[in-house]
């Protein structure tokens, strides 16, 4: 809940500017950078979500290095050395989930330029569409979604007989009656 309401909440200021006055221009979106001391969750509690928020929000994404890996901000240092840390290449192996979810997200990013170039649009409070007109390119986001069965409501996005699959999870299913239905399972 938390996930869908920091991304609802950054789309809500976003989107109007995008699609109004900067139209025909994009934002650069970051969680940390060496020219900004007050870094998006300092303490690197929220390194899943914080992936999750800059990877599939519109605009350039900016990964700083060590945002991918949970890269300690809190060091002993002065001024802005804080983040300019040493990256974090002992911790890879305890922190290869974080790695490996920034690394899905920005794949599915790579794979669609909806995601940073299209026009959003919401379903319900945890699944969004982005689609790009340019391209074609039309990608549901389902947030938070729990283990088991899910039917998502894709009527004005995919037809009857789409195949979709869930780019997080590989599972797979087939748009039937305007609803996209899937179970996924966590191994």
């Amino acid at each position: 809940m938390m996930l869908e309401n920091l991304i609802r909440n950054c789309l809500k200021n976003t989107m109007p500017l995008l699609h109004g006055g900067l139209k025909g221009k994009s934002v650069m979106n970051y969680i940390s950078s060496h020219d900004d001391g007050s870094p998006f969750d300092k303490e690197r509690k929220m390194s899943k979500e914080s992936g999750t928020k800059l990877l599939l929000t519109p605009g350039i994404a900016q990964i700083y290095y060590g945002d991918e890996s949970a890269r300690s901000l809190s060091v002993k240092a002065s001024g802005d050395a804080v983040l300019r840390s040493f990256m974090n290449w002992e911790e890879q192996n305890e922190k290869k989930d974080i790695l490996q979810h920034w690394r899905k997200l920005g794949l599915f990013r790579k794979k669609h330029p909806a995601i940073g170039a299209g026009r959003h649009h919401t379903i319900t409070n945890s699944v969004f569409a982005r689609t790009y007109d340019m391209t074609g390119d039309t990608v549901i986001l389902a947030l938070d979604q729990p283990i088991g069965t899910k039917t998502i409501h894709v009527k004005e996005y995919f037809k009857n007989g789409t195949v979709l699959s869930d780019f997080y999870s590989g599972a797979a299913g087939v748009v039937k009656t305007t609803k996209f239905r899937y179970t996924l399972t966590i191994t």
